[in-house]
């Protein structure tokens, strides 16, 4: 009996969760109301409020269902992307991001786009932070900034790089696009983690050494002084001759 009551539930909160989305891809998600979602659902308000208290809640289920499809599709996106080695994740990550534009148009919509969007940020920027803590670990190194930083940054790019990518019409193939991605953060994210580089120096250390460089260079060739340099015009050769010199 509880496990028949807990697939009612189970099926109870799909009909709501599919209810909000269709409304919010209808109507925008501002100006729904929990009547419209139950109506819709072919539920009552009382069945409503013993699953949610509101219908930001039930955004946020929404969302999390999402999140979870998400990385059930593409097991550890969020460890690739960090990485940026495995160029075909990256292109199913965004084959998803493609065959889900409701998703898309869910988080540009109204007010409930901001409460949607910081959660799938929150939740792919964990996701992230703790990869980068375990490659930390195994380098045995420090990241040059905050780790917390470092995540939300990435996250930020790859979310922002999506949105755009939908909002003008798909311009590019999901491979195309996974390239031009990997090719712009693969270089920070070396940077950042102070990785080393095919001839086992870190870019850090070779900025180092190219300023040491320069300054043991200008210290084995000092600049002259201003008044130790001589004017032009009162150099003369020694051993010059003029032509009338010649003739005499």
């Amino acid at each position: 009996m509880a496990r028949q009551l807990d697939r009612r539930v189970q099926r109870t909160r799909k009909m709501l969760r599919e209810s909000l989305m269709s409304l919010i891809l209808e109507e925008g998600y501002d100006d729904i109301s929990i009547l419209d979602i139950t109506e819709k659902a072919n539920l009552g308000r009382a069945t409503f409020y013993l699953h949610f208290k509101d219908k930001d809640e039930l955004l946020l289920e929404v969302m999390d269902q999402l999140i979870a499809d998400f990385m059930g599709q593409v097991p550890q996106i969020t460890e690739v992307h960090w990485h940026l080695q495995d160029t075909k994740t990256i292109v199913k990550l965004f084959d998803f991001a493609a065959s889900h534009y409701d998703l898309y148009r869910i988080l540009t919509i109204g007010k409930g786009g901001i409460t949607a969007a910081r959660q799938l940020q929150h939740s792919i920027a964990e996701n992230i932070q703790s990869s980068i803590q375990s490659e930390l670990k195994a380098l045995g190194t420090e990241a040059v900034l905050p780790i917390d930083f470092i995540a939300n940054h990435f996250t930020g790019s790859l979310l922002a790089t999506i949105y755009w990518w939908l909002d003008n019409d798909l311009p590019y193939t999901p491979e195309e696009m996974a390239n031009m991605f990997q090719k712009v953060n693969q270089f920070d994210r070396e940077r950042l983690m102070g990785i080393d580089t095919p001839d086992g120096v870190t870019v850090g250390e070779k900025d180092q050494g190219k300023r040491r460089k320069r300054n043991k260079e200008k210290e084995s060739n000092p600049a002259p002084r201003a008044e130790e340099q001589a004017d032009p015009e009162e150099i003369a050769p020694d051993n010059t001759t003029t032509d009338q010199d010649d003739k005499e």
